[in-house]
């Protein structure tokens, strides 16, 4: 497991727990130093600095979609901080300030995966079925493959907490999910590496025995609307 620092981002992203908008608290030293505010329409340098493709490197590295490092603060590059400031508090007027640098390159949790929400299981008979959306597919494939390193950890924390804490399966021994979590990560990144490339989604199906532990973890890519 990737450690409290990190499954905290995912019980953020879903809800389970809250946190004040950073704007509310002191500032955290982080970010390109010395660079302005970075807003829609600069390109670099800016302040004799590649400020610019610095801040899209991080939201790149972050697997925010479609994100460039080409110098020019445009429409994706915006987009993508307004998405990361409504994920972390900050209010989301797409101009990297010194708050939202901070944020940025202040912590090394991936906030690109704190939105994740798979939602409610459907259940029918011993077995559970989520779905990633295909949006999501692309953001944290994304994620995953520029921060490969971390990739094992971060899925198995994600689906411990999102899979393994469902209404549903907290009723079993949670320990026993977690193993087997642990175990078919590297299963469920290859499956949404390829969900990613093809514009997919992925249905994760969990199999489980009444009172017992789950005995069944699987995943594939399958087409879908959302």
């Amino acid at each position: 497991m990737a450690g409290i620092a990190l499954l905290s981002v995912f019980l953020m992203g879903s809800g389970l727990i809250s946190r004040s908008p950073i704007d509310a608290g002191p500032l955290v030293t982080g970010g390109p130093g010395g660079c302005p505010l970075l807003r829609a329409g600069q390109t670099d340098p800016v302040g004799g600095k590649d400020c610019v493709r610095v801040l899209q490197r991080r939201l790149r590295d972050l697997g925010y979609p479609g994100q460039r490092v080409d110098g020019r603060f445009g429409p994706r590059t915006r987009a993508n901080v307004m998405a990361f400031q409504r994920a972390s508090g900050l209010r989301p007027d797409g101009a990297a300030g010194p708050r939202t640098l901070a944020a940025l390159f202040g912590g090394s949790a991936p906030l690109a995966l704190s939105g994740l929400d798979l939602g409610s299981p459907y259940c029918r008979g011993e077995v559970c079925h989520f779905v990633v959306p295909r949006g999501a597919t692309r953001q944290v494939g994304n994620w995953l493959a520029n921060n490969p390193g971390r990739a094992v950890d971060a899925s198995a924390d994600l689906l411990a907490l999102q899979v393994c804490g469902a209404a549903r399966i907290a009723t079993i021994a949670r320990f026993g999910c977690e193993k087997l979590v642990e175990r078919e990560a590297g299963d469920f990144i290859a499956t949404l590496r390829s969900a990613a490339g093809r514009n997919a989604c992925v249905r994760i199906s969990i199999g489980l025995p009444r009172g017992g532990t789950p005995n069944l973890l699987r995943f594939a890519s399958v087409t879908c609307r959302s």
